[in-house]
């Protein structure tokens, strides 16, 4: 069988990634089986002959075997897409329930505008008012404070956080409604 599955290897490459998946057991069997229909023999050494005569012999056995090659791939490309599915509808709940939670979904935005707010009013009163003498290090130690939040609260709802939770969303709202639902 070893020597079977080298020999349509060495015609069609492709099946190589299909052989070494475990889940592709009966593919072995296939190949064999294709070998064996395209040249009329079981024998590795009279089929090499009869390909090495008849170039179309040759060609129609190394589309045979890239279909079923090609059968075998959409077969594991279909597991996988089940398992995320699986993966994905086992996810749902806690997403579900994390969407439920109204009195989170404030806390960012609330503190986001009180750090933007207060930024902007000591920014505001540091540049239209009068400091007291010996104030100027404590209000330029607040505003370097401040810009540094109001930097984090920029970057969180227009950097990596904001596309986290959009690509959160979509993938939630992509998902796939389990089987007996509508």
């Amino acid at each position: 069988m070893a020597d079977a599955l080298s020999f349509a290897l060495s015609l069609a490459p492709e099946l190589a990634q299909v052989l070494a998946d475990p889940a592709n057991d009966a593919i072995a069997e296939q190949v064999k089986k294709a070998i064996q229909t395209v040249t009329g023999t079981t024998e590795l050494a009279a089929a090499e002959q009869v390909l090495s005569r008849d170039p179309q012999t040759a060609i129609a056995l190394r589309a045979r075997l890239a279909q079923i090659a090609a059968a075998a791939e959409q077969a594991m490309r279909q597991r996988e897409h089940q398992e995320l599915v699986t993966l994905l509808s086992a996810s749902a709940p806690a997403a579900s329930t994390a969407q439920r939670r109204t009195g989170d979904q404030w806390g960012a935005p609330v503190v986001s505008i009180v750090v933007l707010a207060t930024f902007a009013c000591v920014m505001w009163a540091a540049m239209t008012r009068a400091l007291p003498a010996g104030s100027e290090t404590m209000v330029n130690l607040l505003l370097g404070t401040l810009a540094a939040m109001a930097t984090s609260v920029v970057a969180y709802w227009v950097g990596s956080s904001a596309g986290s939770a959009a690509k959160t969303d979509l993938l939630f709202r992509a998902r796939p409604s389990p089987p007996g639902t509508s």
